[in-house]
C-alpha cells in the first residue's frame, strides 16, 4: 500500500492532488500511537490545519461546563458538555477550505452527529477515520520513554481505557468504508507513506 516518490515528484504530485481534493481526517489511536506526528505530517503535506482536542481543552478549560465530565482531569475531555461548541469556534477561526485534521474528536454519538451537521454547513466531505493501531503494551513502552508529567501509570491506563471505548464507538458509528487501519508500530516515515497511499490511491477507488 506504500509507494516511493522522488522529492520533486512528490511535491508536484501533492500540489496537483491537493488542488481538487478536500479531506476531513479523524486520527484515532491509543496514547503514544504517534497521532501528533502524523497530524503534523498531514498538515504540511496537504496544507490543512489540525486540531488536538486534548490541547484545545487544556487551553480553554475555563470555558467548559464541569457537569458530567468523566475523565476530564485525566486527559480525556471528550465527554465534556461544551466540547462541540469549542470545536466549532476553533474550526471557524481556521482556514478549513481544504479540510482539517481532528485528533480525539468525535468520541460520542452526540459529537459525531454534531460534526456531521457542521461538515454540511462548511461544505466539506464526510470524515476519513485513520486508526493508528498500536497494542497497549507498545503504547505503555513508548510513554515510559517519553516521561511527561501527565504520563503517570494511572493516567496512562485511563487514556487507554478511553481510547478503546472511543474505538468501539467509531466502529459502530462510521461506515466501514470510511475507516482505515494503519500499523502504528512501524517507523513514523513508514506510517506516513501508508497514510498517503490511503488518501491518494485507495480512498478514491471507494469514492463514487
Amino acid at each position: 500500500m506504500t509507494r516511493r516518490l522522488l522529492p520533486l515528484a512528490l511535491c508536484a504530485a501533492t500540489l496537483a492532488f491537493a488542488a481538487d481534493r478536500r479531506f476531513v481526517i479523524v486520527l484515532i489511536g491509543p496514547t503514544g500511537a504517534g497521532k501528533t506526528t502524523q497530524a503534523d505530517f498531514l498538515k504540511r503535506r496537504y496544507g490543512i490545519p489540525s486540531l488536538d482536542i486534548n490541547t484545545l481543552v487544556r487551553r480553554n478549560r475555563g470555558e467548559l461546563k464541569s457537569e458530567n465530565t468523566p475523565g476530564i482531569n485525566s486527559g480525556s475531555p471528550q465527554e465534556n458538555l461544551g466540547i462541540n461548541e469549542l470545536v466549532r469556534d476553533r474550526l471557524k477561526s481556521m482556514n478549513t477550505s481544504r479540510g482539517f485534521i481532528l485528533d480525539g474528536y468525535p468520541a460520542t454519538k452526540d459529537q459525531a452527529d454534531y460534526l456531521a451537521k457542521l461538515l454540511v454547513e462548511m461544505h466539506l466531505p464526510a470524515p476519513v477515520v485513520l486508526q493508528l493501531d498500536v497494542p497497549d503494551a507498545v503504547a505503555r513502552q513508548r510513554l515510559a520513554k517519553r516521561q511527561r508529567s501527565d504520563d503517570t501509570p494511572a493516567q496512562i491506563e485511563q487514556r487507554l481505557k478511553d481510547y478503546h471505548r472511543e474505538m468501539d464507538f467509531i466502529r459502530d458509528y462510521y461506515p466501514q468504508a470510511n475507516i482505515w487501519t494503519v500499523d502504528g508500530t512501524r517507523s513514523p516515515a513508514e506510517v506516513s507513506k501508508t497514510i498517503v497511499s490511503i488518501l491518494e490511491d485507495e480512498l478514491p477507488k471507494r469514492t463514487p
